[in-house]
């Protein structure tokens, strides 16, 4: 029973390594997807840069909290190589006028669901933090738009040093 009980666990675990987002050497899957101005983005054309890929959907209470903090980071860290793509799911609301609504500017894909199972998408908001050449550096459900852990996810992507725990910044 022990033997088919090992079995069964190795051959689990084999599948779910073949299934998973990313290959051996920890690459994202690539996609090209629609934007809001009509345009599109494809993951590995940023592969020089690192990636913050935030699944999100207009209807999600915590998205709405996380978002702000989105913009923030993009605001802090486009300059130093961050790449965001926000990516619209299993939405039924209108995500252009969200985003004009609160003045985010980073990029927003839509209609991702396609894409979810590649990035191990259970829920919204679901973060994927890539470093350069769209390798796997972390992944996250937090809704916290102060979330340090986040950002220095986000800076370690980069090559940047993480900031130190302090009074302003809390944890999910």
């Amino acid at each position: 029973m022990k033997h088919l009980i090992n079995h069964f666990l190795a051959v689990v675990i084999t599948a779910l390594i073949s299934t998973s987002a990313w290959s051996q050497d920890r690459t994202a899957a690539d996609f090209t997807l629609k934007t809001l101005d009509g345009n599109s983005v494809t993951l590995s054309d940023h592969k020089d840069k690192a990636v913050l890929l935030v699944f999100w959907a207009t209807w999600c209470p915590y998205c709405k909290k996380l978002l702000p903090g989105i913009e923030r980071l993009h605001q802090t860290y486009q300059d130093k190589g961050l790449k965001v793509i926000a990516i619209s799911v299993m939405d039924d609301g209108d995500p252009r006028a969200y985003i004009k609504k609160y003045g985010y500017s980073f990029t927003v894909a839509v209609e991702g669901d396609a894409i979810m199972n590649n990035f191990m998408v259970p829920a919204t908001p679901t973060i994927a933090v890539l470093s350069k050449n769209n390798q796997w550096h972390d992944h996250m459900n937090i809704s916290d738009p102060n979330s340090l852990k986040l950002e220095n996810s986000v800076r370690t992507a980069l090559g940047l040093e993480p900031l130190a725990a302090n009074a302003d910044k809390k944890e999910d």
